[in-house]
């Protein structure tokens, strides 16, 4: 694995060469003080994975990471920054990772790991979002983002302004909307109340309780889910299409 630090402080650039050198399956490093440097690099050499800084002179690790979207090897991309307000960001750009510093070195190779399980044409299918592409969307573990499958993921449910993903790994905080999932994930999730969306591939039943109310079993979670009455007719379609 080759792997291109960029960051424009010299101490966390260092702190994260001494980290990355010092693991058996990186077999080449090198790194980059901006993101024009960061380019050119890209553009006369392969790596497997960029350590990306957000806020640099010239373009910001966001706008080198359009850049690397385009490239025809696509290198994965872990973002590593003191500054949590760019997840969203993240997400948009199909990051493996977000880091926050100070990075502890368990938490890069973790993030190193996840990229390494990844081949190319993976990477390069979650950069283009391809339909076969893995959908995966980025959590917050602690003080450090991962992304997971959305295969994983039983709901999402928001509360007040956060909103929590419910899934095979537990509980995780998402800095993304039930609009901004609704809209990307359209043929994966289904809106079944106004602050929930459930993975429409893990819906095992609709019934209604004594009451007349609407619930859906999900597979992988023990109680059910709340239907409300607006958005019953869209979970039928789901067992008329399956039945179809």
């Amino acid at each position: 694995m080759r792997v291109l630090v960029v960051d424009d402080e010299p101490l966390a650039r260092d702190r994260l060469l001494r980290f990355i050198q010092s693991i058996d399956y990186v077999d080449g490093t090198a790194a980059a003080t901006n993101g024009t440097e960061a380019l050119k690099r890209l553009e006369s050499e392969t790596f497997d994975v960029v350590l990306l800084d957000i806020r640099m002179p010239g373009p910001s690790g966001i706008e080198v990471a359009e850049s690397i979207s385009k490239m025809p090897q696509r290198p994965a991309v872990i973002f590593c920054t003191a500054y949590d307000e760019h997840a969203l960001e993240a997400f948009r750009v199909n990051a493996q990772s977000y880091l926050l510093k100070p990075i502890q070195k368990a938490a890069l190779e973790e993030a190193l790991q996840q990229c390494q399980k990844l081949n190319r044409a993976q990477v390069m299918a979650l950069s283009t979002g391809e339909s076969n592409s893995v959908p995966t969307i980025p959590v917050q573990t602690g003080r450090e983002k991962e992304r997971l499958p959305l295969a994983e993921v039983y709901y999402f449910r928001a509360d007040q302004k956060y909103v929590s993903l419910f899934g095979e790994r537990g509980e995780r905080v998402v800095d993304i909307s039930l609009k901004a999932l609704e809209e990307k994930f359209a043929s994966l999730l289904i809106r079944v109340h106004r602050n929930c969306l459930v993975n429409r591939s893990r819906i095992e039943k609709l019934f209604r309780d004594s009451d007349g109310g609407y619930w859906v079993s999900v597979q992988g979670e023990e109680k059910p889910l709340a239907v409300s009455r607006r958005h019953v007719k869209q979970v039928k379609e789901i067992f008329s299409e399956q039945a179809g």
